[in-house]
Parts: structure tokens; sequence; C-alpha cells
């Protein structure tokens, strides 16, 4: 089994019904709104999709007499002989009538759209430029995660702030905009939203570590990078929806907001998201320095150390491990400021294994086992136990 890193970057307005679209001028802008107003638009417009199988989310789109749309991610309605329903912010549940997968093959856009007939009258998204969702940018994550013990219709809605960490051009299925912010398994198919509440993209993807409460709990934090995508991709495979850009609300007035500058960082943010960015372009040696710079501004930061672990790690497997800064201490740090950080002790593991030390990476995979298994996280705690077993 080859060397397999968690990581940072999974590495590894309003308007009801039928609606012509908008034109706007370039020249215009639109002015930022705050996260409660964000959360207040999100929540009429996002839908929980929930079957059998699992727990999703998604996005009223379009409106035609008493049949909405919703646009969300093929993975969470993809199986075919499953019945899916659609729950409304208002507690109300439908039946989902129409499915419509946009993707054959995992070089297309991981999307779909489903339809659900209702009297009641929901507001539609606005749609954005996802173009205009450049690195350093705010965003807003809304979505019914499955936390808490809470599943399916018990699920309640979040709003997670993040900024754009980096904007690669061709990854699988068309996550091609990614970001730092708090995420959980249920927000998939989830809008991520620019700083004036227009849709730019879809959530679908992310890596996840935990941390341990006060009371010794374990709870589950996102170390990294989510990935979403972009509605520009949506936009693109419009034609096989049988929508047309008149049935949609459309918004492209250039963002007020300014995006995080990273010609001169002086912030520790600055410097950590300029660290994910260089680390995502497989720039180890500078995302090195990056997060050096970091931690130098704020010293107490898990992810930091983990991230700069994970550019090591990088590095050592280009370089040579006897010539490569060793990422135990890294990992060590993270540990420290969080010990319930299971990624951390996956990697670290991995880091021992290189150094041929069996018994310290055995005791690692078993405390990382112990975690993943903890919360749920099946296919990490599979592969934990698997490595467990060839070192047995």
């Amino acid at each position: 089994m080859g060397l397999r890193l968690f990581s940072s970057d999974s590495f590894l307005y309003l308007l009801t019904g039928t609606v012509a679209a908008i034109v706007v001028s370039q020249s215009t802008i639109v002015m930022a709104k705050t996260a409660q107003q964000v959360a207040e638009i999100a929540e009429p417009i996002t839908v929980q999709i929930n079957s059998p199988l699992g727990d999703g989310s998604g996005v009223i789109i379009a409106k035609s007499g008493n049949i909405y749309t919703v646009l969300t991610v093929n993975h969470v309605v993809e199986d075919p002989t499953v019945e899916y329903s659609v729950r409304t912010s208002d507690g109300k549940s439908y039946p989902v009538l129409k499915i419509i997968r946009l993707q054959n093959d995992d070089q297309e856009p991981d999307l779909a759209i489903i339809q659900f007939e209702s009297s009641q009258q929901y507001p539609v998204a606005t749609l954005g430029n996802s173009e205009q969702a450049v690195i350093g940018a705010q965003i807003y994550v809304y979505g019914y995660p499955a936390t808490g013990g809470l599943t399916g219709v018990e699920r309640e809605p979040e709003l997670s702030p993040g900024l754009v960490t980096s904007r690669p051009k061709n990854r699988p299925e068309g996550y091609n905009l990614r970001y730092q912010a708090v995420t959980w398994s249920g927000m998939s198919g989830g809008p991520v939203f620019d700083s004036e509440a227009r849709v730019v993209g879809l959530h679908g993807q992310g890596e996840f570590g935990f941390a341990q409460t006060s009371s010794g709990d374990v709870a589950p934090i996102k170390t990294g990078f989510n990935a979403a995508i972009p509605i520009n991709l949506f936009m693109g495979k419009l034609l096989e929806t049988g929508l047309k850009s008149s049935d949609l609300v459309i918004d492209e007035k250039p963002p007020d907001a300014n995006p995080v500058s990273f010609d001169y960082p002086q912030t520790y943010q600055a410097f950590y998201f300029q660290g994910l960015t260089l680390l995502d372009q497989n720039e180890p040696w500078d995302a090195i320095d990056a997060f050096n710079q970091a931690i130098n501004l704020n010293p107490n930061t898990p992810e930091a150390y983990f991230n700069r672990g994970i550019a090591r790690t990088v590095l050592a497997t280009r370089i040579g491990v006897s010539r490569a800064v060793n990422p135990i201490e890294d990992y060590n740090e993270a540990i420290r400021l969080n010990p319930g950080f299971a990624d951390a002790y996956y990697n670290r593991a991995l880091a021992y294994l290189q150094l041929n030390n069996k018994e310290k990476a055995i005791a690692d995979f078993q405390k990382a086992a112990e975690l993943y298994d903890k919360l749920g996280r099946k296919k990490s705690y599979q592969d934990a136990l698997d490595r467990l077993k060839e070192l047995r």
C-alpha cells in the first residue's frame, strides 16, 4: 500500500416564480452582505435531500407553476433504485418527482437536478459568476450537516464562512472551487455563496479531522480544504436540464468585497492561506516558508503545524528522507494543541514508517482508527485498520 496522507486540501434575489434572466452592467458594484444577511437569504432556498442511503442538501434554482427545480450534486441522488424526498425550510417534505443526472463519468461535473411539486411559495436562488470567486474571496457554505447524532429530517441548517484558497482548472468531477470552511457529511449539494449571497458553487468534497472538547468528547472539525463545483460548469450543461437561462435568476455584477491579498501578506491568516495555495500548487518549499511565517505570528494553531508537516512529507518524497526535515515534530505539535486530531496521528504514523519505527507507527494508526471509529468515519477507519494489518 502506497503513501497516503490525510491533508488540508484533500491532496491527497431572492425571487419567487419564473423570471427573465437579469442582465447587468459589469461596471455596477454590489454591496457585500453581512453573514447574517447571507444566512437569511440561504435558509428558504436551501433544502434537505433525504433517502434510506444517506443525507444531502440542495438549492432551489427555478420554479414553473407548482414545480420547483433543485440543483444538487450527483452523488447525493445517484442510485436510480432509491426513492428520494425533499424537505424545505418550513419543515414540509415532498417526494422527488424527477431526477436528471448530469454526470456520466468522473470527467464530468458531479451535478444533478431534481424536481418536486408544492403549492407553497418558496423563493429561488440568485446565481452568480464563479469566475469572480478568486483566491482570498469570502464565501459561505450552507447546508444540513448530519452532526450531533441528528440525521435525515432531524438535521438543522448551518452557515459556515470561509475563504477561497485555490482555483485549479481541471480537478476530477469538476471540483475546481476550493476553500477552507467547517463542513460535514450531509452538506453535500448545498450552495456556496459569495459575499453578496449569490450561488457560485455546489459543495461536495471535504476532508475532516477531530477536536477534543473540554469534556473529553471528540468532535469533527475541518482541517483544510473543501471543494465545490463552480456554478459556471452547471451553466455550461444547462441545455441538458431542460431549463433556459430565462428560467433562472442571474446576477454577474462584480463583488464589492476585496479578496485577501497574498502579494504582501502581513497577518497569520494571509500567510496560512498562502501556504495552503502553494501546497495545492505542489510547491512544498515555498509552502513551508509561508507556514513558518504564519506560525511565527500565531504559534497556537494546530492546522498550521499539520499542513507544514504535509509540506515536509511531500518534500521528503521528492528529495529523500535523509535530506528533508522530518515532519514528526510538526505532527507532535498539532496533536499537542489538538489531542483529538486524528489525521495528524495517521500522518505521523506514516512518518514513523519512513524512519522504520514500526512500534510507534502501530500506536499512531491504532489511535487514528479509534478516533475515526468514534464518529463513524468508516473509510478512514478501514484504511487505518488495513495499515495495522499490514504491520502485524
